[in-house]
């Protein structure tokens, strides 16, 4: 099952205690571990002091994982697909969240980690090339929609990278552990969604095009009347949507009516 999730256990030595002041555990925290596998990360978790709940999917590596730890008492397992968890029952926390992420399925974990509200910082282990998107701010490649995803709910910053050689089996590619900040509230109000979403889908989907005429097209508005709205928020008519800002796109949903 690891190896069809492209699973990769941790075994650098100095890793584990990295993650762990990435997510500010302390003694007596709640922490919620996703994937812990053979436990690399799980036992400096419980010698820091923390009370960890590991959520592993895999029948045989949640049913070892207890034996492998000193403080089994402070340990929770759950043998559960994380994607299938209802995390509200886990308890109201607040929770520190941790993980070394299956590549296969790193981005739909961020996305329910994301959404929910009882959270307070995490560090969690991607591919190097999906942590430069969920980290990115504006103006580069790696800016999509993944990095707006991510700004809507929690400030994000690249902690620590490590080469394939800290992993077993060794992966192809580098990996990265983000560290994210979860906000009191999001940057965007529920209602003003669904018309940030799609002006950043229809323009993201036409990456190298400018904003304004794939927005107009969209729309279906003048395009000097979009250009006039880019204008009204400092950007130019020439931007493309990797120069526009996570509160621009924001503004420019409100001022369109999207």
């Amino acid at each position: 099952m690891a190896a069809r999730l492209s699973q990769h256990f941790l075994k650098d030595p100095e890793a584990p205690d990295a993650i762990i002041q990435a997510a500010g555990v302390g003694p007596g925290e709640a922490v919620l571990e996703i994937g812990p596998g053979k436990g690399a990360l799980t036992k400096p978790l419980l010698d820091a002091g923390a009370n960890v709940t590991a959520v592993e999917m895999d029948d045989a590596l949640a049913a070892g994982l207890p034996a492998l730890v000193k403080n089994p008492e402070r340990l929770t397992v759950i043998n559960e697909d994380f994607l299938r968890l209802d995390l509200d029952a886990l308890g109201p926390g607040p929770w520190r969240v941790v993980g070394n992420l299956p590549y296969a399925v790193a981005t739909p974990i961020l996305q329910k980690v994301l959404t929910w509200e009882r959270w307070t910082q995490a560090a969690l282990m991607f591919q190097k090339e999906v942590a430069l998107r969920v980290a990115s701010g504006t103006g580069g490649a790696d800016y999509g929609l993944l990095s707006l995803s991510v700004r809507l709910r929690a400030d994000a910053e690249i902690a620590f990278e490590l080469p394939p050689e800290a992993f077993r089996p060794r992966p192809k590619v580098d990996s990265a552990v983000v560290r994210l900040t979860r906000l009191a509230a999001p940057r965007l109000p529920p209602q003003d969604e669904p018309a940030f979403w799609r002006l950043a889908k229809a323009a993201f989907g036409q990456r190298r095009k400018t904003a304004a005429g794939v927005l107009a097209r969209a729309l279906s508005r003048p395009r000097a009347e979009v250009a006039a709205a880019l204008a009204v928020a400092g950007v130019g008519p020439r931007a493309r949507p990797e120069e526009i800002p996570f509160e621009v796109w924001a503004a420019l949903a409100r001022s369109l009516h999207a």
